[in-house]
């Protein structure tokens, strides 16, 4: 069954009978100003962790609709889950269906294509919200006219599926390290009327059409020595997506990008600031992967130096201000002359005391917005 056929059947193209049995769902219902009457549905966080997957809910990865309109207006990819998570992923019900292709699995950010049905212009979004950082930045790159022509055309019957690759959102692959390009990759094409996944080849030529990259390809011919090579991978290769009859696709990602993920997700540059304050920095470096221990390093250098800059500026402003004045009297001239940042440290040093390093680095986090998203 098709979103449209279901949305259909349970009469969920009115907003509040949606929202209700998006709910029971365990479903987002997420909306835009920027968009009138279209809204996008994406599973909870729940749903995974409970393991509360329904018919409907494993649609909503993303699903685009049009309520004015009554139209889908984006279908990306199911949810799809990994090897041994779903009982149909199991290994011994994969070893019996036979063959199956791969690809590479991108570690970027899925990207869907939709016409705004208020503007009739094609519109590029990220599956968990439509007025995303990642959406943005993707609206906002330049395009050929082959694209935007052959786009259209394929927009309009079906699902232009993407994966964004791009530094300033990376995961843990630095895909410039492996010599891809930034930009758009294509991952995918949903025809909405069949609700059929293109298939590799098929891929590949509208990727041909649009002038853009798409994933590699592999020739496994068994799931044992898939297996075995998704041990052996690099850091720097996330893992495989396996495609079977039916279009049922499969995640097996490789032994290394998880550790590596696991460490990465940890590693927010507000948390490796917090370990420079505590004086464990040292440790990150030594747990890193290879292939991030110069970036963690640098990361690390880069706070310190930021910190013994804030101090110094603490002791310039101290040398500065009047030292023969009763404590009103200064802190009248600290009122006026320090910024507010700095204010406490004037206390500090007047009262004889060192620079509180431990608020110092509260103060850095502030003042260069420090928060926690990874970046290195």
């Amino acid at each position: 069954m098709n979103p449209a056929q279901y949305i259909k059947m349970n009469e969920l193209w009115d907003l509040e009978r949606l929202k209700q049995h998006a709910q029971h769902n365990n479903v987002y219902v997420i909306q835009s100003p920027k968009f009138p009457d279209v809204v996008m549905l994406h599973y909870m966080d729940a749903v995974q962790y409970d393991n509360l997957w329904t018919t409907f809910n494993r649609m909503c990865r993303g699903l685009i609709l049009d309520l004015k309109n009554q139209r889908v207006l984006a279908w990306p990819f199911n949810k799809f889950f990994n090897l041994d998570q779903m009982p149909e992923t199991k290994y011994d019900k994969l070893e019996a269906l036979g063959g199956f292709l791969t690809s590479e699995k991108l570690d970027g950010s899925m990207i869907i294509m939709f016409n705004d049905p208020n503007t009739n212009k094609l519109t590029l979004t990220t599956k968990g919200s439509l007025d995303s950082e990642h959406g943005q930045y993707a609206n906002a790159l330049s395009f050929s006219p082959q694209f935007l022509l052959n786009a259209g055309r394929y927009t309009l019957r079906g699902t232009l599926i993407f994966e964004l690759i791009s530094k300033r959102f990376q995961i843990v692959v630095d895909y410039k390290k492996k010599g891809y390009k930034e930009g758009l990759y294509l991952i995918g094409y949903r025809d909405h009327i069949s609700g059929q996944l293109a298939s590799f080849d098929e891929v590949d030529k509208i990727a041909g059409m649009l002038g853009v990259p798409t994933f590699k390809r592999y020739p496994f011919t068994s799931l044992d020595s898939l297996l075995t090579t998704a041990k052996d991978l690099p850091v720097l290769e996330e893992g495989f997506v396996l495609r079977f009859e039916d279009d049922l696709m499969v995640k097996v990602k490789g032994s290394a990008y998880l550790a590596a993920h696991r460490f990465i997700s940890h590693l927010s540059d507000r948390n490796i600031l917090a370990a420079v304050a505590d004086g464990t920095a040292s440790n990150l470096a030594t747990l890193a992967p290879e292939e991030y221990v110069q970036d963690v390093l640098d990361k690390i250098a880069h706070f310190q130096k930021r910190v013994a800059e804030l101090e110094k500026t603490c002791y310039t402003l101290y040398s500065e201000s009047p030292k023969d004045v009763v404590r009103r009297d200064f802190a009248f001239w600290v009122n006026q002359n320090v910024p507010s940042h700095f204010k406490g440290f004037m206390f500090q040093l007047l009262d004889g005391k060192a620079v509180d390093r431990k608020h110092l680095f509260k103060v850095l986090e502030e003042i260069d917005q420090i928060d926690g998203r990874t970046r290195i």
